[in-house]
């Protein structure tokens, strides 16, 4: 009888566990009422896929708390526009964007936290920025900070489309590019932005 018994609590443990591994999708955790989902880690070349599978399995998903999301780690121009994507989704599908208490976002993060619907932090928050490199059209080694003074050049367009995808005005989309793009080289960092700075360009 004993054994019966710790057979079956076993194996409602492991169905438990695997109802909970099955609401995990990379970076996404999504909660029980599948109302939001906490995002904590790198955003990598699988994220827009493991976003859109968050999206099919749970369409009333309203909100993504961000915890802590350092940035990206892709391995070329295409899959950086494939991160792009991922916070056009975000707008498209109307979901809130959150940054929780304490938490981090940078790079890529911060470009995620901008694309909510709805952007919100609190308290504590640490959101960080810098300019890309990687090239452009014309020049494989090209860098942001090289034309961070020249803002008709090419190399901005995607960038400064995206934010307008994301729902900011041309000027606004325009003020936070180039905010962040003059804030720091691609391999430094700008620490961090101020309360000001947050409410002038993230929150609305």
């Amino acid at each position: 009888m004993k054994r019966v018994i710790l057979t079956m609590l076993f194996a409602l443990s492991f169905i438990s566990c695997n109802k909970q591994k099955n609401k995990t999708y990379g970076i996404f955790t999504v909660s029980n009422d599948g109302i939001t989902a906490k995002v904590e880690g790198t955003i990598v070349n699988k994220t827009l896929e493991d976003f859109k599978n968050v999206l099919l399995k749970f369409p009333n998903l309203k909100t993504l708390n961000l915890v802590d999301v350092l940035g990206s780690d892709v391995n070329d121009s295409k899959e950086t526009d494939l991160a792009l994507e991922l916070g056009r989704l975000v707008y498209k599908n109307n979901i809130n964007t959150h940054l929780v208490d304490n938490g981090f976002v940078a790079g890529g993060g911060t470009d995620l936290l901008a694309s909510g619907k709805k952007v919100s932090v609190g308290k504590n928050p640490k959101i960080a920025v810098h300019s890309w490199g990687g090239g452009f059209d014309g020049n494989p080694n090209g860098r942001a900070w090289d034309i961070k003074d020249d803002e008709n050049h090419i190399g901005h367009q995607k960038y400064l489309h995206y934010f307008q995808d994301i729902g900011f005005s041309k000027q606004k989309a325009k003020d936070f590019y180039f905010f962040t793009i003059r804030s720091a080289k691609e391999k430094n960092i700008y620490y961090m932005m101020t309360k000001s700075q947050i409410n002038k360009y993230l929150i609305r």
